[in-house]
């Protein structure tokens, strides 16, 4: 398949890579992009996990599946990469760059074929969350697409979404932060596209994470996962941030809805970080190392919104946080908007 040009010179991916370790900025003096690599249809990814609470992690399975997945990881941090650079920079290039790639796994159908079920339904999931990453990319860089990459881009995002929530059309597959993260894809695509249905269907999957908010501020499916109940607490938390940022593009406040629940929920996890001794005794086991990791970042959005952002300030100290699956620089992200503001 030919790829698109779009003004400016296209290069090899590795030489791209090197240049950019040793100039961090040579980006906007250049103008340059690497060819994108090309999109499957398909995905096979694995599970990961070697109990039955999804607790303990076997290196062997984690090692195999970091491979299989590597083409989508990479993909979505080159965007949050050239994504970042046109928000803090005001650089066209890159931005001209994320849509070239979008346009190019566009037109080829990138994930939307068969999703390999190896020992679970971590291809499903990989999907779920590289669509939020790559409709994020999109949103953030929308203002420079042609007609032609915004016809194109916006009908994939549409069909991923659609794949995406068909995926959730069966009963047995647990609601838990899987569900939450389809939802930044879905929430990032309607706010891209103003759709209104896909706002709704959006959310009412946001609605459905802040009612399963307990009284104590626990998430009953995420404590089930033992030693990593904290851990998971934290990235369910995320999404459920990620999308009520989102909506505010939208001039909706999604915050108002049952906002005590959500401030249990990240309150809960803030005070884990400084003692998981709660969630040591709740869980039934002695939480792994708990210190903030990248999709953390959405404490740099909730602070700004909490009555008490002070509790929040040891995470926020944690940062700067960077999650491509999250759009990118989080804390950029935060102080700028989701958006960039024309220049």
């Amino acid at each position: 398949m030919q790829h698109k040009r779009s003004g400016f010179r296209l290069l090899p991916i590795a030489g791209f890579v090197a240049t950019m370790l040793i100039h961090p900025h040579a980006f906007a003096a250049q103008g340059e992009c690497p060819a994108p690599p090309p999109g499957s249809p398909d995905i096979r990814a694995m599970g990961y996990y070697a109990d039955a609470a999804s607790s303990v992690i076997d290196p062997r399975l984690l090692a195999q599946n970091e491979a299989a997945v590597k083409p989508l990881n990479d993909f979505a941090a080159h965007l949050a990469k050239t994504a970042d650079a046109y928000a803090r920079d005001g650089d066209e290039a890159a931005a001209r760059c994320t849509l070239t790639w979008l346009d190019a796994w566009a037109d080829s159908g990138a994930m939307l074929g068969r999703m390999e079920h190896v020992n679970n339904d971590q291809s499903d999931y990989m999907r779920q969350w590289t669509h939020g990453a790559v409709a994020l990319a999109y949103l953030r860089t929308q203002a420079l697409a042609t007609p032609q990459q915004r016809a194109s881009i916006e009908s994939w995002l549409r069909r991923l979404s659609s794949a995406n929530l068909a995926y959730w059309d069966n009963p047995k597959h647990k609601r838990n932060n899987h569900y939450y993260w389809t939802g930044v894809g879905i929430m990032a695509t309607a706010v891209a596209t103003r759709d209104d249905a896909l706002l709704k269907t959006a959310q009412g999957i946001y609605r459905t994470g802040i009612d399963a908010i307990q009284p104590d501020g626990s998430l009953p499916m995420e404590m089930a996962r033992k030693r990593r109940a904290l851990h998971y607490h934290d990235y369910a938390t995320a999404p459920l941030v990620l999308m009520a940022e989102l909506a505010r593009l939208r001039g909706e406040d999604w915050y108002a809805y049952r906002p005590e629940a959500l401030a249990r929920l990240a309150g809960r996890v803030a005070d884990g970080y400084r003692d998981p001794a709660w969630f040591n005794e709740q869980s039934g086991a002695v939480q792994e190392t708990a210190t903030p990791k990248a999709s953390s970042g959405w404490v740099e959005f909730y602070r700004l919104r909490s009555p008490d952002p002070a509790r929040f300030d040891a995470m926020h100290a944690a940062g700067p946080f960077k999650d491509p699956r999250m759009g990118g620089n989080l804390t950029l992200m935060a102080k700028q908007g989701i958006v960039p503001s024309p220049r």
